[in-house]
C-alpha cells in the first residue's frame, strides 16, 4: 500500500513537470488531403436543396472523397505549458476537384475541373483536454495484485488546434471541354480540345481584371493572388510510446481567403475578351458556352422584362411551383452571364494526417537546478 501511494505521487509530479524537462518536439507524417470548392462534389451541390443551407452539413456531404490526395507535414512544436502547445507547421499537399464524376447535372455539363499544389506555413496553438499517459516500464504490482500504472499504451491525448498560416496554390486545368463545333462556326474561336494541363490563373477564364468584371476587388488587367491566408482548426489523438516518442492522429480543416483554389468563382465572361486577352486556350479553358444545349428552366429579375430571344413562356404548372417570373429555354447554361461559380463562400481544404513525433531535452536551467544532487546515495542504517 506505502509502494502503491509513493509510485503514485512521483508518477503525479512527473505528469505535471514532465514537459520542462523536454520542450522540444518534431513531427513528421502523411496523411490524406482534400478541398471544398465550386467544382466537384454530389448531389448537395445544388443551392436550392435545404440541406445545401447548412454551411457543416455541405462540408460533410459535398465532399468528394474519391478526389483525396496525399498530404506531408512537418512541424516543430515548443512545449510552452503542460497541456499548450506552439506549433510551427509545414505542409505539402495535392489537392483536386472534377465535375465530371459530380452526381449534379448541372455540373456534369459545366465540366470544369482542377488540380493544385498546396504549400502551407502556419502558427498553429494547441490545447490538450488530456494528455497521453505511457504506463510504467515494469508493469509493477502492489501487495494485492494491482497494477501501480496504466499498462504500456495505455491511454490517449486528445487536444484541439487553431491557428493562422497562408500558403501558396496554382490551379491548373485538364482539356477536356465539350463544345458544339457547329454552334462556333464561322467565329474566331477553335475549340480545340488537347487533354493537356494548362495554369488557370495567367489566363483570366472568367474575365478576372477586364472590364465589367463581376469582382470588382481585382484591379485592371490582374488576376487573384497565388498566395493566401488560411485559418486552420481541428482535433487530434496522441499515443504516447515512451517519454519520448509517439504518434499522433490528426485531423484539421482550412477556412481561407480565397474563392479561387479551383479557378472558379462568379460567372462565365465574353469568351472573346477572354480570348483576346489571354488566347484561344484561355476561350477554351473558360468554358462559355461549352456543353450540349438541354431544355432547363431561368428567371427575369422582375415580371414585367420581357423574356429573352429563345425562351418560352411556361405552362401554368411550373408558375405555380417556382412562381411567376420562371421561364425555359435550351441552352448549355455556359452562356456568358451564367452562374459559373459561388462567390458568396470562399474555398477551403482539409487534411487528415498521421505523425510520428519525438522529443528532446531541453536541458534549462530550472531542471538542473530541481535535479541537482538527485543521484547522491544513500546508505541504509539497520
Amino acid at each position: 500500500m506505502l509502494l502503491s501511494i509513493v509510485f503514485s505521487q512521483h508518477r503525479s509530479y512527473n505528469d505535471k513537470y514532465e514537459y520542462r524537462k523536454k520542450r522540444h518536439e518534431v513531427t513528421l507524417g502523411v496523411g490524406a488531403s482534400n478541398c471544398l470548392t465550386d467544382l466537384g462534389g454530389s448531389f448537395i451541390s445544388d443551392p436550392n436543396t435545404e440541406v445545401s443551407q447548412i454551411d457543416f452539413l455541405r462540408s460533410v456531404y459535398d465532399t468528394d472523397l474519391a478526389k483525396s490526395n496525399f498530404s506531408f507535414n512537418a512541424a516543430y512544436i515548443y512545449h510552452f505549458k503542460r497541456k499548450l502547445n506552439f506549433r510551427g507547421n509545414l505542409v505539402f499537399a495535392k489537392i483536386g476537384a472534377d465535375d465530371a464524376i459530380s452526381d449534379d447535372l448541372n455540373r456534369q455539363n459545366r465540366n470544369l475541373n482542377f488540380k493544385s499544389n498546396i504549400v502551407e506555413l502556419s502558427g498553429i496553438v494547441e490545447y490538450y483536454f488530456a494528455k497521453p499517459i505511457t504506463g510504467n516500464k515494469f508493469n509493477l504490482k502492489d501487495v494485492q495484485g494491482h497494477k501501480l500504472a496504466p499498462n504500456f499504451l495505455a491511454h490517449w491525448g486528445f487536444y484541439i488546434m487553431g491557428g493562422v498560416g497562408g500558403f501558396y496554390y496554382n490551379p491548373k486545368g485538364l482539356n477536356n471541354k465539350v463544345y458544339n463545333s457547329e454552334a462556333h462556326m464561322n467565329s474566331n474561336f477553335n475549340p480545340l480540345v488537347d487533354d493537356e494541363w494548362y495554369s488557370l490563373r495567367p489566363l483570366h477564364t472568367e474575365g478576372q481584371g477586364m472590364y465589367g468584371n463581376k469582382t470588382k476587388f481585382q484591379k485592371d488587367g490582374k488576376t487573384y493572388s497565388p498566395i493566401a491566408i488560411c485559418f486552420p482548426v481541428g482535433f487530434g489523438l496522441e499515443k504516447a510510446f515512451n517519454g519520448d516518442m509517439g504518434l499522433k492522429i490528426e485531423a484539421s480543416y482550412r477556412f481561407t481567403t480565397t474563392d479561387y483554389l479551383d479557378d472558379v468563382s462568379s460567372v462565365y465572361y465574353n469568351r472573346d475578351a477572354i480570348i483576346d486577352k489571354g488566347g484561344n486556350i484561355a476561350g477554351v479553358m473558360s468554358g462559355t458556352n461549352s456543353g450540349w444545349p438541354r431544355p432547363y428552366m431561368a428567371f427575369v429579375s422582375n415580371t414585367s422584362d420581357p423574356l429573352p430571344d429563345g425562351a418560352t413562356p411556361p405552362d401554368q404548372s411550373l408558375i405555380d411551383v417556382y412562381g411567376p417570373r420562371v421561364y425555359t429555354t435550351v441552352g448549355t447554361s455556359a452562356e456568358e452571364g451564367f452562374v459559373r461559380g459561388d462567390p458568396t463562400a470562399n474555398d477551403s481544404y482539409m487534411f487528415f494526417n498521421i505523425s510520428f513525433y519525438k522529443n528532446f531535452s531541453s536541458h534549462t536551467k530550472w531542471y538542473r537546478n530541481v535535479h541537482h544532487g538527485k543521484n547522491v546515495r544513500i546508505k541504509a542504517s539497520f
